[in-house]
């Protein structure tokens, strides 16, 4: 899996003013293909799943994967890896958004349906509802803004004429795991399956048991960590593992004890990674399939959650659909809302938080290794894209970046997918930054309601 950094994340080449002091800081710098081909140079795309973090210039990283996949000769049928590519939630609970919200969908629908087409291993969405909690989002607000995603996705890619069982089988969701409420939160995952399964049958007619499955990748989030304490943090992320178990998720990332404090020591690491280990071998608790199945209080609790969050999402499309309350703010009125009840009760002392307002020890804050990056890598990185701008094929950039524009100045659809003409001009190695500036230039860029 490759973070990309803050520049990379909003279309912006490392020699852009706007990146100054941010290449490198939070993640891989990606500037062109070049780099594709620098980092996986003797590796087979083919028999490497590759996953990466990337929002609204997703489509151009996955043009990267795809045409140095061709290059090495692969069968696209068999390339694997995964986008995040979930643009929604980046208007309401992250920002990293470039293009407005009407061709920043279409450059998501474009990218599922080719992968549909063309790569069916490939997993070109995953739906990210962990960052609705780390916002601040309650756990019913997390869930129902996750599936309010991913159904506005799904009709946008059903209205192409793309069938549901060509691309749902390979969309997951990425959720919070919470140590808080662990039963409760093992209902969470539980009512998950049961409305992703009701719905894609009964709503958009899947058929394949692949579609059925609501896959979902569970992180334990940052938010949760405290610096008071820290070592009490590895018995939050235990936790949060055996919830993620005990509600039958399939995959599991934890956070570290130090992580509140900068990027995580290797031993940090280590723990991290062993206490999945220890949850996973030496329980029992994934040898059953649903081990909570059958209590009351589960059972209550299941069906409790299941109503309130179908209940969100009722209100949600009779308001108009998830395009409508991202563009009118509502969504991020109400994580706010969330993030200030959740903080209240914590002040008030109505939900414990060890370490910070119960059972407090002063004691001296550990030493910190914070990371450091080199101060010269972006001067390298600067001089990285102006060499590639150097030795390419100019003309044929050009040209390549004009048909771009071209096509997105059609109107969406199947025969306009901008998939293929953003392969084209990364083929002839055009930079991020000057993919995403022909895109603005047509689409324009998105100004969050009320700003200027």
């Amino acid at each position: 899996y490759m973070a990309l950094d803050l520049p990379t994340q909003l279309g912006l080449d490392p020699d852009d003013p706007m990146a100054a002091g941010e290449v490198g800081l939070t993640g891989t710098s990606i500037a062109s293909l070049r780099d594709w081909e620098t980092i996986f140079d003797g590796i087979s795309l083919e028999s490497t799943f590759v996953g990466t973090v990337i929002n609204a210039p997703a489509a151009v990283i996955l043009a990267m994967h795809i045409v140095l996949a061709q290059k090495q000769g692969a069968d696209l049928a068999r390339v694997r890896g995964n986008l995040q590519n979930d643009i929604l939630k980046e208007f309401t609970a992250r920002g990293n958004f470039i293009f407005p919200v009407a061709p920043s969908l279409r450059l998501v629908t474009d990218s599922v349906e080719y992968c549909s087409r063309h790569l069916p291993s490939f997993w070109p969405l995953n739906v990210t509802g962990g960052h609705f909690a780390e916002a601040g989002a309650d756990r019913v607000h997390e869930v129902a803004f996750a599936f309010a995603d991913a159904f506005t996705y799904i009709e946008r890619l059903l209205a192409r004429g793309v069938s549901i069982d060509a691309f749902a089988k390979n969309m997951f969701f990425l959720m919070k795991t919470n140590h808080f409420d662990l039963f409760e939160e093992a209902a969470k995952f539980r009512a998950m399956r049961r409305i992703w399964a009701t719905r894609l049958s009964e709503r958009y007619n899947a058929r394949d048991a692949e579609s059925l499955k609501c896959k979902v990748l569970g992180h334990s989030g940052g938010s949760q960590m405290t610096r008071e304490r820290p070592e009490l943090n590895i018995a939050r992320t235990t936790l949060a593992c055996l919830a993620g178990a005990l509600g039958g998720i399939q995959l599991i990332g934890l956070r570290t004890m130090d992580e509140v404090f900068g990027i995580p020591t290797e031993k940090s690491e280590m723990i991290a990674i062993g206490t999945q280990h220890v949850v996973a071998h030496e329980t029992g608790v994934p040898d059953v399939v649903d081990p909570l199945g059958g209590s009351y209080y589960v059972e209550s609790l299941t069906r409790e959650f299941e109503s309130r969050v179908l209940s969100e999402i009722d209100r949600l499309e009779r308001e108009g659909g998830m395009v409508r309350a991202v563009e009118n703010g509502s969504i991020r009125r109400t994580i706010a809302q969330d993030a200030y009840e959740a903080q209240r009760a914590v002040e008030r002392g109505e939900k414990i938080k060890v370490g910070v307002n119960k059972y407090r020890i002063d004691e001296a804050e550990p030493p910190r290794r914070p990371y450091q990056l080199d101060p010269a890598e972006e001067g390298r990185r600067v001089e990285d894209v102006r060499a590639v701008r150097r030795e390419r094929d100019s003309a044929a950039t050009t040209a390549a970046i004009e048909e771009l524009k071209r096509v997105a100045r059609l109107p969406e659809g199947s025969d306009s997918n901008l998939m293929v003409p953003i392969i084209e001009a990364v083929r002839a190695y055009a930079t991020m930054g000057e993919i995403c500036k022909a895109l603005k230039d047509v689409f324009g860029e998105y100004v969050e309601r009320g700003r200027v």
